[in-house]
């Protein structure tokens, strides 16, 4: 027998005295979780949690193994945590998801589609991709002004980019997703190709105003260097920046926008691929006042806040860890009015149909301040 193989012996050894003790501790867990419910407690100690924590380390006297000390008793607090909160709390928090089941809908068959920007705007490009050509759209110029098209009914669904891969989150369509409550039914991803254009016989040597979006700015800001004497304005969309160019007539102005825009607007393509990445992509998503959830879902996102204590984002993504559920994006936005404290934002992998998923999501809705639900959905796939 090898050393690996005698090693790996007394690994297993050491396991199965590890496993009673462990079953043992989630008994006593559990008769916690019957105390508290008598009396009325919540799931969630933190401050109880931290002095644990404390009391653990205080008992190891081999320097060097802190951390591993630390992560194995944080673990197993994050499963008793998943254990107690589906005795004590989950009928509560699976009303809340089962609520949000309750509502879903299928799939309008010849909805009416609103889209960010103009005719020709990468966002309609989205809702060709995702609804089809012959789709009933109409587009808005604002992004709340999409939203308040769903509230009022003029729009079945909306479709908003929410992510850059050059320039990140848009943050405008995150806080509005949050403020009014709607849910994400859907998502695709659109390659984003710049072009700067101008009026029929301009050339680069005659532009000094550059309109855009100000993402469309961002993300070709490497080739406006190359046009150092240009101002650059953001503008309501590109789809738009290239009408108001088409507009004036003005052989100085120019504008950033997909290629399809040169052509609805009599324009001339002065640039090609401009974006200052090759891989420059955008996500949009499809957005609708109920959601839509069926068991091809596979994506969820939410919306949270956390008490302004140290240790409570370690505890929560340990739940993420220890229900198996793969992590895909965790950002934090500003609370308005409030000094360093956060909203987060979070996707990850799952099914609300799936029993193992509900009780995962009802330990995170225990853990959390002001949980909201913004979707469950199907994510974006690139066709093989």
């Amino acid at each position: 027998m090898s050393e690996l193989e005698q090693l790996r012996q007394r690994i297993d050894q050491i396991d199965r005295q590890l496993l009673p003790l462990f079953l043992e501790r989630m008994k006593v867990c559990s008769q916690v979780a019957d105390y508290k419910r008598e009396v009325g407690m919540a799931v969630l100690d933190s401050e109880r949690e931290k002095q644990v924590l404390a009391d653990k380390m205080k008992l190891l006297d081999e320097p060097g193994m802190e951390a591993e000390v630390y992560e194995f008793f944080n673990s197993i607090m994050a499963i008793s945590r998943v254990l107690q909160t589906r005795e004590l709390t989950g009928e509560e928090n699976r009303a809340r998801v089962e609520d949000t089941l309750g509502i879903s809908r299928n799939r309008i068959d010849t909805p009416k589609i609103c889209y960010f920007g103009s005719e020709g705007a990468y966002s309609e490009e989205a809702a060709i991709d995702f609804f089809g050509e012959s789709s009933n759209r109409f587009y808005v110029t604002g992004f709340e002004d999409a939203f308040i098209a769903l509230k009022e009914d003029k729009a079945d669904y909306a479709v908003l980019p929410i992510e850059n891969s050059s320039t990140g989150t848009i943050a405008d369509v995150m806080d509005l997703l949050e403020r009014y409550s709607y849910y994400i039914v859907g998502e695709t991803d659109i390659p984003i190709r710049h072009c700067l254009m101008g009026i029929k016989g301009a050339s680069l040597s005659d532009i000094k105003t550059v309109f855009s979006h100000e993402q469309g700015i961002l993300q070709s800001r490497e080739f406006l260097k190359n046009l150092p004497d240009a101002e650059c304005i953001p503008y309501q969309s590109t789809a738009l920046s290239a009408k108001a160019v088409a507009d004036s007539g003005d052989c100085s102005q120019a504008a950033i926008a997909g290629r399809r825009n040169a052509d609805l607007y009599g324009l001339e393509i002065l640039a090609e691929n401009i974006n200052s990445s090759d891989v420059n992509t955008t996500r949009f998503v499809i957005i609708s006042k109920r959601p839509e959830i069926n068991g091809d879902c596979d994506k969820i996102s939410i919306a949270f806040k956390l008490k302004h204590q140290s240790g409570q984002l370690h505890r929560l993504l340990s739940t993420f860890a220890h229900g198996n559920l793969n992590l895909l994006k965790l950002e934090s936005r500003p609370i308005p009015g409030r000094c360093f404290e956060y909203t987060f934002f979070v996707d990850y992998t799952g099914n609300l149909l799936d029993e193992k998923v509900q009780e995962v999501t009802d330990s995170i809705i225990e853990g959390t301040l002001d949980f909201k639900l913004l979707g469950n959905y199907k994510a974006w796939k690139a066709e093989a």
